[in-house]
């Protein structure tokens, strides 16, 4: 049976102009238009005769108001801001937007249209629980807008499929799809990012539908010039980024969802994990094994194995035992702990286990289309689900957590919480995924039902965790990993990809995918390094760990039951590949902190796909397995057994081996030499690398900073260091250190000009390492005016290496001919 027609808004009736924005009543419906922003429009259309008010738990960062301008003729209403316009036609209330050059894009194929929508028609009849009450959530709206033929579309966040996500349908609804782990196929996962970046030459532009219920995007799917909006709620709301870059949608996208937290500088380095590190001393043992075998490491996860039966804050009697005493020796080690977090709370109502009894007394849980707290099976039996859409749970989730941070436990893992749920005890025969009744009522007053709520628990989860580390230690930087979010997530938690395999395949679809999540606004992300599900094996570990190296979060992690994983599990040649990789990644942290600074300053991804710093190389876009680790360098992953070397594509730029310090010879591709632990790495030409000595944790000072210098043959290139304490808030007061750094180009030849540090933050005395890569040895080197006799040529590295100490003065290193 087709479905039935389509409502249309119909003509304009009447308008009304605002300072900020335009409303339109129509014969059946009405928009609204604002200027969020001088590159940033919008969009909200309902059938009805309001907009529904803004939700607390689902505010918005507040951006100053923009001026709308306005214009009108017979047949439609022309609103611009400074670099973004748009023409609602008064007939059918389509939109169009345009360029100030008069670009068209993101044109509307027809007015939104609406109506009631059957369960069958989503992806929610899993059961009696899906059961889709009157009203806004079964009213659907759709949206059609035109796409161009070259459009490439890019985004919606975490999807283990291609990068390019034309002639696809995508579904934005949380889901546990744990076993037996990912596949390329998955239409949703366990974050929901409806967001979408479109690139064509010389224009790029990006839509955030600002919707948290069930929705759906056909990109080009069903029509292959068709974008296809979808979502239930009764009300289309969505933000038109005006590009012109990807770059620059991504910091539109971040400036209204909010920007990455920064994290603390232990976070960046290498985490250790396993579902099975069953003892406190087991934990111990294997901090102690780390530092034995001279592997950096900064943190320790501890899995379910560390709770009594289950419930969440608490810890076994017997098998962690003194918890405050396993902490603190791992700290005397420079190693931080993570403790996971599920959102189930057992109902256990007769022990006098607190954290349910308080939970009942304050109704902090979600409750069911009757009335009474919902309950359903987890890892602790059966559990009852905190409703995070209440202010007061958020704060009362967070005090819980006392239970942890008194033993000194550093960051919190959320897991579990899309919420994974099933409808028996976990094991049993015919066990099945059970989803939160979409009836059910969460809010400050049960005012809104789950499927509105769904996509928000994961992000709310890791809100109540940051804000709870933020109260109870409000000197330190909380750091929060979950499994499940919505857009701006980011503001609260790094992001890690979920329940993987050991597959070849799993390696190289975590391409595409951190990519993917870095253009929807997370910047933290990663995956378990080595995979969850199976056992992995020798190449594949050593082929993971050297990507793993440039992972935003780098996490080695393994299910219960797997053979081991730790980087000396794989014999001696494994173990010292993997410990030159995790020394890279140490080094590479000056960097890798800057870049962690930038992207909460303007949301800027760590790792990024080449069309983020080449949107005018069209040819590239599609490319997924070569990745830009911030803007100076590039990574090009082996991710097939066997291969020893493989194709490379160049950017139009100048390139450097990272390796050998050689600089390429101008071409467009290469055959690169790849064996195992010997990732190709690629430098931008007028790039200025800064790399610190290796550490065993970040908790021991860095002391000494080497500058790698790669002048481009004719452009210039210049590098900023941001530095600070590593762990506090005093970054935000003020307690930075930064410093200036520029290079000329080789026909001028390639001065490097370190300007004198900025801010209050003086990091320790530390050893200053310059080196100029250079065609061949120079005559000389001139240091600060005066002729130097203590340079060096490094024939190895194809470098010119002066060595001082670090005074935060400015320098200029020159060229003798």
């Amino acid at each position: 049976m087709d479905a039935p027609a389509l409502a249309h808004p119909g003509p304009i009736l009447t308008w009304e102009r605002q300072p900020a924005a335009l409303l339109a009543r129509h014969e059946r419906g009405l928009t609204r238009i604002d200027a969020v922003a001088p590159d940033i429009l919008r969009v909200r259309f309902s059938p009805g005769s309001a907009l529904q008010p803004p939700r607390a738990w689902g505010s918005l960062p507040d951006l100053p108001a923009t001026e709308l301008g306005l214009s009108g003729d017979d047949e439609a209403l022309h609103l611009f801001v400074e670099r973004l316009a748009a023409r609602l036609d008064r007939t059918s209330g389509a939109l169009t937007f345009a360029t100030p050059g008069g670009s068209e894009f993101a044109r509307d194929l027809a007015p939104p249209g609406w109506r009631e929508v059957a369960i069958e028609e989503t992806a929610l009849a899993q059961g009696p629980d899906a059961e889709l009450p009157p009203g806004a959530a079964r009213t659907g709206v759709f949206l059609r807008k035109r796409l161009a033929p070259d459009e490439g579309c890019f985004g919606l966040g975490q999807r283990p499929g291609r990068l390019d996500r034309r002639h696809r349908r995508f579904t934005n609804w949380t889901v546990d799809i744990s076993s037996p782990g990912h596949c390329r196929g998955e239409e949703n996962m366990y974050q929901a990012h409806p967001v979408l970046l479109a690139v064509r030459p010389r224009l790029a532009w990006g839509l955030f539908l600002h919707s948290t219920w069930y929705s759906t995007f056909d990109v080009g799917a069903g029509d292959s010039d068709v974008l296809t909006l979808f979502t239930l709620g009764g009300e289309l709301d969505y933000y038109l980024f005006a590009g012109p870059t990807p770059a620059a949608v991504v910091e539109q996208l971040t400036r209204v969802t909010g920007r990455p937290a920064l994290p603390p500088l232990w976070a960046l380095g290498y985490h250790q994990s396993r579902w099975g590190y069953a003892s406190d001393a087991e934990v111990r043992a294997v901090a102690r094994t780390f530092r034995e075998r001279d592997i950096p490491l900064d943190a320790i996860h501890l899995d379910i194995d560390y709770m009594d039966g289950f419930r969440v804050f608490t810890w076994h009697p017997q098998r962690f035992a003194a918890p405050a005493e396993t902490v603190a020796a791992l700290h005397a080690e420079g190693i931080r702990a993570v403790a996971i977090v599920d959102p189930g709370v057992k109902k256990d109502l007769t022990s006098g286990y607190p954290v349910a009894d308080a939970g009942l007394r304050g109704g902090h849980f979600v409750r069911g289309p009757d009335g009474e707290p919902f309950s359903g099976w987890v890892w602790p039996g059966e559990s009852l689900f905190p409703d995070f859409c209440r202010a007061d749970t958020r704060r009362w989730w967070g005090e819980q957590q006392a239970a942890l941070l008194d033993a000194g436990v550093d960051g919190i893992w959320c897991d579990m919480n899309e919420p994974a749920i099933v409808d028996r005890p976990i094991g049993t025969e015919g066990e099945r995924a059970r989803p939160i009744p979409l009836a059910a009522r969460q809010g400050e007053a049960g005012e809104a039902l789950h499927v509105e709520t769904h996509n928000l628990y994961g992000t709310l989860m890791a809100r109540a965790a940051a804000e709870g580390l933020a109260r109870r230690r409000p000197q330190r930087r909380p750091w929060v990993l979950t499994r499940a979010g919505y857009t701006g997530v980011q503001r609260w938690a790094a992001s890690w990809m979920g329940d993987n395999r050991s597959s070849w395949e799993d390696l190289e679809t975590s391409l595409p995918q951190l990519a993917s999540m870095g253009l929807a606004g997370s910047a933290h992300v990663g995956v378990d390094i080595g995979g969850f599900y199976g056992d992995c094996f020798a190449e594949l570990f050593a082929r993971w760990i050297e990507v793993g190296t440039f992972y935003p979060f780098m996490r080695n992690h393994t299910q219960c039951g797997s053979r081991p994983q730790e980087p000396w599990a794989f014999g001696p040649q494994v173990e010292a590949l993997a410990r030159a990789a995790i020394r890279l990644r140490y080094r590479l942290l000056p960097y890798l902190y800057t870049l962690a600074h930038l992207a909460h300053r303007r949301g800027e991804p760590l790792l990024r796909p080449l069309l983020y710093d080449f949107p005018d190389a069209a040819h590239l876009h599609p490319i997924e397995d070569q990745l830009m680790v911030g803007p100076q360098l590039m990574i090009a992953p082996v991710y097939r057994p066997g291969v020893r070397r493989r194709l490379v594509e160049l950017p139009p730029a100048t390139w450097y081996d990272l390796r050998t310090g050689a600089r390429l010879a101008k071409r467009d591709a290469l055959i690169a030499e790849a064996p195992p632990g010997a990732l190709p790495i690629f430098v931008r030409g007028g790039a200025i690398l800064t790399l610190g000595n290796v550490r065993r944790s970040t908790m021991e000072p860095l002391t000494e900073l080497t500058i790698e210098a790669y002048p481009d043959p004719q452009a210039p290139g210049e590098w900023t260091l941001i530095e600070d304490a590593g762990e506090g808030l005093d970054y935000q007061h003020g307690g930075l250190a930064e410093t200036h750094l520029a290079i000329a180009s080789l026909r001028d030849g390639a001065a490097l000009s370190i300007a004198a540090r900025s801010g209050a933050y003086q990091p320790p005395p530390r050893r200053l390492i310059l080196r100029l890569h250079l065609p061949e040895a120079p005559a000389g080197l001139r240091l600060d005016g005066r002729t130097s006799d203590a340079w060096r040529w490094r024939a190895a590295e194809r470098a010119a290496e002066i060595a001082l100490a670090d005074d935060g003065a400015a320098h200029r290193i020159e060229v003798i001919p």
